[in-house]
């Protein structure tokens, strides 16, 4: 650990459940900054833009820079801009359907790409009877990421994953997703905090979008047990971080001998 210079931070499950701050952890990532460890915060949240992100970070109290966040929603739109897509149905939030639509005329009865967000308890089947049809007929699917769960404050909720495989299996179709734990994500955060793979450690909660995702993009890889952490599927996983702690707290004694 002793080449590490920067961290790579998940967000729900980590630092805060369900926005709810998991105690201690401001004064643990004001101390890793002032030992001068870089940050980039990486998460799969897919609900509202990077700028919004921010605003409810510095709400919290979180020590956060505008330029230390890196989300789906920009990634993804930045992708469907460079394959030069002319039309596009959002499933988000506003914010996140104004990013989109901005620029990009809004097209709900034959896209020609469909980008699927965060939008949280709206699935139902007519909805996904809607898409199927729809790329059945040539709509391509772009998924802001392929979370399986995510840990809300009444306990563990489906994460958009489950739906887009499942369109993905009803349709015989591939879709193309922005989030951890695919590579490309990890590779984009590589080259936005300006530091090699062996300088970095990601940080995280979920076994596979967290670490799996991590070692696939060679970083050191630690798993909190906070958040969507199950000893069973930690156990399970083919892929194991290579420390696992209590909390986001003890990474400061894990750093800072």
């Amino acid at each position: 650990m002793k080449n590490i210079k920067g961290i790579l931070c998940d967000l729900d499950g980590v630092l805060y459940n369900d926005s709810v701050l998991i105690e201690g952890v401001i004064d643990s990532i004001k101390t890793l900054k002032n030992k001068g460890y870089s940050f980039l915060f990486v998460t799969n949240t897919s609900g509202i833009t990077s700028e919004e992100l921010f605003d409810k970070l510095i709400k919290m109290g979180i020590p956060v820079g505008k330029d230390e966040i890196l989300s789906p929603p920009l990634a993804a739109y930045n992708y469907v801009s460079k394959m030069r897509y002319n039309n596009v149905e959002v499933l988000g939030g506003t914010s996140v359907r104004n990013l989109f639509y901005d620029n990009i005329k809004e097209n709900t009865i034959d896209p020609e790409v469909i980008v699927v967000g965060d939008i949280g308890k709206n699935w139902d089947y007519a909805l996904m009877n809607n898409l199927f049809n729809k790329i059945l007929n040539g709509s391509k699917v772009v998924g802001l990421h392929k979370g399986k769960f995510w840990k809300a404050a009444d306990g563990l909720r489906i994460d958009i994953g489950a739906f887009i495989t499942g369109l993905e299996f009803a349709t015989s179709t591939q879709s193309v997703c922005i989030g951890k734990p695919e590579k490309a994500f990890y590779e984009s955060a590589i080259e936005k905090i300006g530091l090699s793979a062996d300088e970095l450690l990601m940080i995280g909660d979920d076994i596979v979008g967290d670490i799996q995702g991590a070692k696939s993009a060679n970083l050191t890889a630690i798993q909190v047990k906070t958040g969507k952490y199950r000893k069973e599927l930690t156990d399970n996983s083919p892929v194991q971080p290579d420390y696992l702690i209590e909390n986001f707290n003890d990474l400061v004694g894990l750093l800072i001998k």
